[in-house]
């Protein structure tokens, strides 16, 4: 591995500290001086080891006595909300990346390994829940013969591509902080770190095209799949554009879940924010959100079911909450650009993540009409393991942010973490261990940041 590519090297040019005050993100810095081990994190890993042993519990007495699912609603919350939903959270390295190496929007370079993250730990999530609702994991090894596969389900080409997505390309993606981190542990190990990242370079060019083509396919699926459903999802859903409705939807939520989640971050964990790549994504998130509004009540016009809107029925009163969330969430995001304020930015991605996911979540369930008094709820087990295992995701992200560099922050913050190391832990640059604080590091991220 090139010294360049693994000192975390910044990502951008920047100006000179004196000429230019404002903060900037230039690297990623680890989360520094906090302790993994929180009461946070314990009540996460409590969840967690719940949800667990609920699972077991599940394989051993089937899905009828451990959840709400019936003949009329085959699909509960494990796929509608952990896969249907998580997924969309979970697309923004599809959506940021596309958005910043396709069309060139480099100031979204610093927020690609949060969106890396973010959409490894989703699309994880969503998978282990959709094994769970499958069952039968002593048959697990049917997944690589394919002679075994049921080529006339529908849900064959997602859950390939979602397995296929997430085991490879976002995996790979997600390695270079950990080598970053290797590289800098032990000087002896920098040859063949170097040697490894080289390898992946030249497989980079169809990682890539595989990242963007795989969620553009099962997240266009997962939409065309309701339409299978017919009648049975209602007008206000159910249409044609709904792989092209779902995919968008995708884009604005995932950039909600990066860009908000990396604001969370920086207050929590006192970090500054770039307001300028942070108002790069929010208008890019806003314009998303009205281009997407613009198609669906225009579908809905032309359809002649946008008058089903007015009806005073539940589905109605979906229909208004959702569209009040995003087209809200979407002007906050608008205003926040005048106004520079980070809490009307934060919101505004809050509303329009709320409404996106009750879109998604709306054609699988609120929206289903299988029949005549057939209901669905899920049952407590059901909600207990899939806050399990969202808790698992949550918990392995905060490890992450603390022991990688995936949190945007400017190179004096990582100075600043120099600077703690070397307080708390003088041996270190005695016996080579140089962690995230080797001298060779700072100079060469000193000298490229001008």
């Amino acid at each position: 591995m090139s010294t360049a590519s693994l000192s975390n090297r910044p990502f951008g040019a920047t100006k000179p500290p004196a000429a230019d005050t404002k903060p900037r993100w230039e690297r990623a810095v680890p989360v520094y001086g906090v302790s993994v081990i929180t009461p946070f994190f314990i009540a996460l890993a409590g969840l967690a080891i719940l949800s667990l042993f609920l699972t077991v519990y599940r394989e051993v007495v089937g899905l009828g006595p451990a959840s709400g699912m019936n003949d009329k609603f085959g699909w509960g919350i494990w796929k509608t909300f952990n896969v249907v939903v998580l997924t969309a959270w979970g697309s923004g390295a599809f959506a940021v990346g596309v958005v910043a190496w396709v069309f060139g929007r480099k100031r979204l370079f610093p927020l690609m390994r949060m969106a890396l993250l973010t959409s490894m730990l989703a699309y994880a999530c969503g998978l282990c829940l959709l094994g769970v609702d499958v069952g039968r994991p002593w048959n697990f090894y049917w997944v690589v013969l394919p002679w075994h596969w049921n080529l006339h389900s529908p849900m064959a080409e997602i859950a390939i591509c979602m397995s296929v997505y997430a085991s490879i390309p976002l995996f790979l993606e997600n390695i270079p902080p950990i080598l970053e981190r290797l590289w800098h542990v032990n000087v002896n190990w920098q040859p063949a770190i170097e040697r490894v990242e080289h390898g992946l370079h030249k497989f980079f060019p169809i990682i890539v095209a595989a990242a963007y083509l795989l969620p553009a396919m099962h997240q266009s699926s997962l939409g065309a799949l309701m339409l299978l459903a017919g009648q049975r999802v209602h007008p206000l859903w159910q249409t044609p554009f709904l792989p092209l409705l779902y995919v968008g939807a995708a884009t604005f939520m995932s950039f909600a879940c990066v860009a908000g989640t990396t604001m969370l971050c920086c207050l929590v964990w006192k970090r500054a924010m770039d307001m300028e790549v942070l108002d790069e994504a929010a208008r890019i998130s806003a314009w998303t959100i009205f281009g997407w509004l613009a198609i669906r009540n225009l579908d809905l016009l032309f359809r002649g079911s946008l008058f089903s809107a007015f009806h005073f029925t539940r589905y109605a009163g979906i229909f208004w909450t959702e569209t009040f969330l995003i087209g809200y969430g979407g002007w906050l995001l608008l205003q926040s650009l005048k106004n520079h304020k980070t809490q009307t930015m934060f919101v505004g991605y809050a509303l329009c993540s709320l409404g996106g996911m009750l879109y998604r979540f709306s054609p699988t369930t609120l929206a289903y009409m299988p029949g005549p008094h057939a209901m669905y709820f899920p049952s407590a087990i059901e909600v207990l393991i899939a806050l399990g295992f969202a808790s698992i995701g949550i918990a392995l992200f905060l490890v992450m942010v603390k022991l990688l560099a995936i949190l945007p922050a400017s190179n004096q913050e990582w100075r600043n973490m120099a600077a703690y190391y070397k307080a708390r832990k003088p041996a270190i640059s005695r016996n080579k261990y140089l962690g995230f604080f080797g001298h060779n590091e700072l100079s060469l991220s000193d000298k490229r940041s001008h």
